[in-house]
C-alpha cells in the first residue's frame, strides 16, 4: 500500500475512470427523454458543457499552480521534508480528480448533443454535470483550508503527530512491560550476508509478515543490518541469514520483495522521521535569518506529546518471533535514548539563547520526569544536565540565567507551578 500512499495518479485517475463509465452509462439510461424536463435546446446545452470544460481545466491548472506556490514556501520557511507529505496528502490527490472530472464528463457529453436529431438536450446529462461542479466548488473550499493549514506552523505539527502516533503503533506494537514473552533461537552456528539488489535508494518500508514467514518456512533467523530510513547503495548488504542443521535454503527474491524503498525518508514505519521533521521546523525559525522562537515553542509543545506517548511504549524490542514464540527477524529501532536526543538536542543546541525556547524546554524536561516511566529518567536526567550546561554557557548573566531556566510551557507568559 505504500505505492498507493506515494502515487499521486491513482486517485485522480479513478476518479477519471469513474465519469467515463458514468458519461458512457448515462445516456443509454436516459436516452432522448427530457427526464428533469428542463427543456434546454441543443445550442444553449453545448455552450453550458463548453464552458463547463474549459473553465475546469483552465481553473484545474490556476489551482496546481497555486499549490505549488504555497508548498515551495513551505518548504522554504519551515522544512523541505514537508513536500513529501503533501504529495500524500489525500485531499489534494482527490481535489484533482474532482476538479477534472466535470471537464471530462462536459467533453464525453457534447458528442451526445443531438446526436439522434433531438431538439431538446438530455437534461439529466446537464443536471449530472451540473452536480459535479458543484461537488468540484466543494472540494476547492477544502483545499484552500488545507493550503492555508500549510503555512500555519501549529497546524503542521499536529498532522506531523498524529502521523508519527500512527506509525509508533505499527513499529512499537507494545506498551512497556506488555509485550508477550518470547524466546531466542538456539543453536545457531552459521550465517551469511545477502545484498539488495535494487537501485540506490531510500529504505521506506518493511513487509515484517513476509519476512516472519520466509524465516519460519526455511528455519532461520533474518537479520536487518540497516534501519527504515537508511539509505541503501546498490547491492549494499542488508539481510544476515542466521542458520542451523536444520535450515532450509532461504528464497532470496521473497527477502528482496519485502523491502520498499524510495527517494526519499516517509513516517510510514519511521515516527523518528516525524521527529526529525519536527526539528527541521524548529531549527530552521530559530536560524538567525527568520528568528522566530515562538515557532519553536509550538514545535516543542508537539514533540512533548508525541514524546510522552513514545515513552510508554516498548521501544527497545527490535525482534519479532513466529507462532511458535521463536525469534525469527531481528531489525534495528531508534531507542528511548536516541529519539530523545532527536527531539531535543538541537533545539538545545541552536535555542538556549532564547529565554522562550529555554524556558520552553525546561518545562519539557519536567513534564518528562513527571509523567514517564522510572526506566527513562535516566535519560531524561542526562539532557537535563547537558540543558544546565548549554544555558551557563549561553547566558553568562545569573539573573537572566535564572529567568531563562524557569519553566513556563508558553514560554514567557505563565511560569509553571
Amino acid at each position: 500500500m505504500e505505492w498507493l500512499r506515494n502515487s499521486i495518479l491513482v486517485t485522480p485517475c479513478a476518479y477519471l475512470l469513474a465519469v467515463l463509465v458514468l458519461s458512457l452509462v448515462l445516456p443509454r439510461v436516459e436516452g432522448s427523454s427530457d427526464l428533469l424536463n428542463m427543456r434546454i435546446d441543443n445550442d444553449t446545452a453545448r455552450t453550458v458543457l463548453s464552458s463547463v470544460a474549459g473553465g475546469m481545466i483552465a481553473f484545474t491548472g490556476l489551482v496546481v499552480s497555486i499549490a505549488v506556490v504555497v508548498v515551495q514556501f513551505a518548504a522554504g520557511q519551515y522544512s523541505p521534508r514537508l513536500v513529501a507529505r503533501f504529495r500524500r496528502d489525500p485531499v489534494f490527490k482527490h481535489s484533482l480528480g474532482i476538479f477534472i472530472a466535470p471537464a471530462l464528463f462536459s467533453l464525453i457529453a457534447l458528442r451526445n448533443i443531438g446526436r439522434a436529431g433531438d431538439t431538446i438536450a438530455p437534461s439529466l446529462t446537464i443536471g449530472v454535470d451540473f452536480i459535479l461542479l458543484g461537488i468540484a466548488i466543494l472540494a476547492f473550499f477544502i483545499l484552500v483550508g488545507r493550503l492555508l493549514d500549510l503555512l500555519r506552523p501549529r497546524k503542521l505539527v499536529e498532522r506531523l503527530v498524529k502521523a508519527g502516533a500512527h506509525a509508533a503503533t505499527e513499529v512499537y506494537p507494545f506498551r512497556a512491560g506488555h509485550a508477550p514473552p518470547i524466546e531466542d533461537q538456539h543453536e545457531l552456528d552459521d550465517a551469511i550476508t545477502l545484498s539488495f539488489h535494487g537501485r540506490h535508494a531510500v529504505l521506506v518500508a518493511l513487509d515484517r509478515g513476509r519476512l516472519v514467514r520466509a524465516a519460519t518456512k526455511s528455519n532461520v533467523v533474518i537479520e536487518l543490518t540497516v534501519g527504515v530510513g537508511s539509505y541503501l547503495p546498490r547491492e549494499a548488504p542488508i539481510f544476515k541469514i542466521y542458520r542451523n542443521q536444520d535450515s532450509k535454503a532461504v528464497d532470496e527474491s521473497e527477502l528482496q520483495r519485502s523491502v520498499l524503498v524510495g527517494g526519499g525518508r516517509t513516517i510510514t514505519q519511521d515516527p523518528a522521521f516525524a521527529i526529525r521533521a519536527m526539528v527541521d521546523i524548529a531549527v530552521r525559525a530559530l536560524s538567525p535569518a527568520v528568528n522566530d522562537p515562538t515557532t519553536a515553542v509550538e514545535v516543542i509543545d508537539g514533540l512533548e506529546t508525541f514524546i510522552l506517548a513514545l515513552a510508554w511504549r516498548d521501544l527497545e524490542r527490535g525482534r519479532l518471533a513466529d507462532t511458535n514464540g521463536n525469534v525469527r527477524l531481528l531489525f534495528p529501532n531508534p531507542a528511548w535514548e536516541e529519539l530523545l536526543d532527536l527531539a531535543v538536542t538541537e533545539i538545545r543546541r541552536f535555542g538556549v539563547g532564547s529565554p522562550q525556547v529555554a524556558r520552553r524546554l525546561r518545562a519539557l524536561f519536567d513534564d518528562l520526569l513527571n509523567h514517564t516511566p522510572a526506566s527513562r529518567k535516566p535519560a531524561i536526567k542526562a539532557q537535563i544536565a547537558r540543558y544546565e550546561a548549554a544555558v551557563a554557557r549561553a547566558v553568562p548573566d545569573p539573573i537572566e540565567r535564572a529567568y531563562s531556566m524557569t519553566a513556563d510551557r508558553l514560554g514567557i507568559g505563565t511560569a509553571a507551578p
